[in-house]
């Protein structure tokens, strides 16, 4: 027999993934707007300070919504860093307040490195990427 710490554990971790995976549509319904989201999120627990990093290629010529979600056990928002491919900082969120999401329109198309965190506490968090409905990248052709 197991002990009941253990089915604690195991209820808690069935929990956050419950909760986690219920931030998604709420924050696609209330941020994403008139952009085109293709259904992809980033998402992950977060404890003790950790991060997670995503890998995304911006195209020039699109305007993004960076949307990142969640809540942490502190009821902090998560907050974003965002580096270059050759690690230059180029924005860290938490600098420019609490804000429902970030747009960004890059001059060239370029690989950017996105680190996803919560400043304090711990707790589950997701980042949704969407670009503006109607605009493609230079050079592709709509169909």
């Amino acid at each position: 027999m197991k002990p009941l710490g253990y089915y604690l554990v195991l209820a808690g971790i069935v929990w956050a993934q419950s909760t986690c995976r219920q931030i998604v549509p709420i924050c696609r319904e209330k941020y994403m707007e008139d952009f085109s989201w293709d259904g992809r999120y980033w998402k992950a627990e977060l404890y003790n300070g950790e991060t997670t990093e995503i890998y995304y290629t911006f195209f020039r010529g699109l305007r993004y919504r960076l949307i990142p979600c969640g809540r942490s056990t502190t009821q902090a928002f998560p907050h974003l860093r965002i580096y270059n491919a050759n690690r230059a900082l180029v924005l860290d969120t938490r600098q420019q307040g609490d804000r429902s999401y970030w747009d960004l329109e890059l001059s060239n198309t370029q690989l950017l490195i996105i680190e996803l965190y919560y400043p304090t506490g711990e707790g589950c968090a997701a980042l949704l990427i969407g670009h503006r409905s109607g605009e493609t990248p230079e050079g592709w052709s709509a169909r």
